[in-house]
């Protein structure tokens, strides 16, 4: 710019400043209580590892990561051929017991009848009833000894306990599974939590009564029931605390969640500016002060990341005191009283 219009622009930006008063406002501090803020991890509150209780070849895999499956539905399946051709003797064994055991009944009702018409004597009617109880006893031992052959082949069926969504397999068809071992893990979609571990020093300052906030990817979450354990991990020196998610929630399980708790600190004092107000220097941001006689001054200040049209002050200011609400017109001020000097 040449050095005429220079000063042209110089004359302009004095004559606005003597034209329109400075405009003030007076720093005031909003209160708002101390919060400790942490993170904790996502979990259903129903969820489960599956396995089977024997040992032999996986011979049927129906389960994928991600499917929704229906309680009692068929998983996986473990060779066990000698447990099902037991169970089916134990059935034929259990259709013998009833037919001996009907034939016991039928010889003992006839026995009574003929004792009733004095063609048989007393101790062959004993007879007969102790052969009936007999085959009672049998036939109930029977049907024990089938039942617990049933109960044994069903140890090579891996069904659904609960309706939900299969959240990994580690098993392949054709494998070999070992008693214990993890085949497929289960978890329940519908009903979420967040576990957090809190620092034993932190819990004792948290107030149980006020409301938790909870955000997952920055969106809010409805906080349920919460659940506050009583006792401390002795290695980590944490207490746990469990959130309940309100139903509909559709947080991702294993990912992380922000949670904020209310404290018994003291309310922090928290002053902001307005954009406005800042004059951004070379390497630090400014603000003018005005004093009792309605002079602006500039004072470097320490300012925190902006927050919609204001800044929130970190350093350099404190309540009570009157800054100018425009930093422009503030600035042209301080060349017109320094020109005048």
């Amino acid at each position: 710019m040449s050095r005429p219009n220079l000063l042209l622009a110089s004359l302009l930006l004095l004559s606005s400043a003597h034209a329109a008063p400075l405009a003030t406002l007076q720093l005031g501090g909003s209160s708002a209580v101390q919060q400790y803020r942490i993170q904790g991890v996502v979990q259903s509150q129903r969820s489960a590892q599956l396995s089977v209780p024997v040992a032999g070849r996986l011979t049927r895999l129906a389960a994928h990561a991600g499917q929704t499956v229906k309680a009692g539905q068929l998983l996986a399946q473990v060779d066990g051929e000698a447990a099902r051709q037991s169970a089916a003797a134990g059935q034929a064994q259990i259709a013998a017991a009833n037919a001996q055991l009907e034939q016991a009944r039928r010889d003992y009702q006839r026995s009574a009848k003929l004792a009733a018409e004095h063609f048989l004597s007393g101790a062959a009617l004993e007879q007969a009833g102790a052969q009936l109880k007999t085959a009672e006893a049998q036939a109930r031992a029977q049907i024990a000894t089938a039942r617990a052959a049933g109960a044994q082949a069903g140890l090579y069926r891996l069904t659904a306990p609960f309706a939900g969504t299969i959240a990994r397999v580690d098993g392949d068809q054709g494998a070999l599974a070992m008693p214990g071992q993890s085949i497929v893990e289960l978890y329940d979609p519908t009903a979420l939590r967040v576990e957090l571990q809190l620092p034993a020093s932190a819990y004792a300052d948290i107030r149980q009564d006020a409301p938790v906030s909870l955000s997952w990817r920055g969106q809010a979450l409805k906080v349920g029931r919460i659940e506050w354990f009583p006792a401390a991990d002795a290695g980590s020196q944490t207490r746990t605390v469990r959130i309940n998610l309100a139903a509909g929630s559709q947080p991702v399980v294993g990912e992380m969640a922000s949670a904020s708790f209310a404290t018994r600190g003291k309310a922090d004092v928290r002053l902001s500016v307005p954009a406005g107000a800042v004059s951004h220097q070379r390497e630090f941001d400014a603000v003018y002060v005005v004093d009792a006689t309605g002079k602006p001054s500039l004072r470097y200040v320490r300012l925190g990341t902006p927050q919609g049209d204001s800044y929130p002050v970190l350093s350099g200011l404190k309540a009570g005191e009157r800054i100018a609400a425009n930093a422009e017109q503030a600035a042209a001020l301080t060349i017109t009283h320094a020109g005048t000097r």
